[in-house]
């Protein structure tokens, strides 16, 4: 395991696009320096998307996805049961707190927990108490939209990702390795 000192918060947040982009670039780098990484995606559910790559290349980087959680964005409305859907994210938070608290990991990515906190699912003191808690030399990086203003004050680097231009404001649909 690589010796990168005292660990840091990063949150990336924002409506651009990017912050996902931004965790795993930085997860490609601590892979590069040698750091051992875990990622953590929140509300991808089965879908397969092209930076899930990363854990083929190396022996670094572990990526979890909780299958049984999905944004109900994607799913049709009388599918959708918010009760069922907080209780899983407990459950799987449960699950990122047990892994970080062993400290086997030096950089930690917590894909989507600003949107799981900010609709509720997940109680922003909980997470708050993560941060505290954490061993100290662990890297945390917390993506998604709509940060939590406390989670963003307890953090290290704060990067909010906005949006000028893109795409989709045409009407052009997400592309497969580009967005997703």
């Amino acid at each position: 395991m690589a010796e990168h000192g005292k660990g840091m918060v990063h949150v990336y947040t924002g409506e651009g696009k990017g912050k996902t982009t931004a965790a795993f670039g930085l997860a490609l780098r601590a892979i590069g320096e040698g750091l051992k990484v875990i990622i953590f995606q929140f509300l991808k559910g089965k879908s397969s998307t092209g930076e899930t790559v990363l854990k083929d290349m190396s022996g670094n980087v572990k990526i979890v996805r909780f299958e049984n959680e999905v944004h109900p964005m994607f799913l049709p409305k009388k599918e959708f049961n918010e009760d069922k859907l907080s209780g899983q994210i407990e459950k799987d938070f449960s699950l990122v707190s047990e892994t970080i608290m062993k400290g086997e990991y030096d950089l930690v990515i917590l894909d989507e927990i600003n949107n799981v906190m900010r609709s509720g699912w997940l109680n922003v003191e909980e997470v708050k108490d993560l941060i505290k808690k954490r061993p100290e030399r662990v890297e945390l990086v917390l993506t998604g939209r709509n940060a939590p203003q406390e989670i963003m004050e307890m953090a290290d680097y704060v990067t909010e990702m906005r949006s000028i231009k893109h795409p989709s404001d045409r009407g052009v649909r997400a592309r497969r390795g580009i967005e997703f």
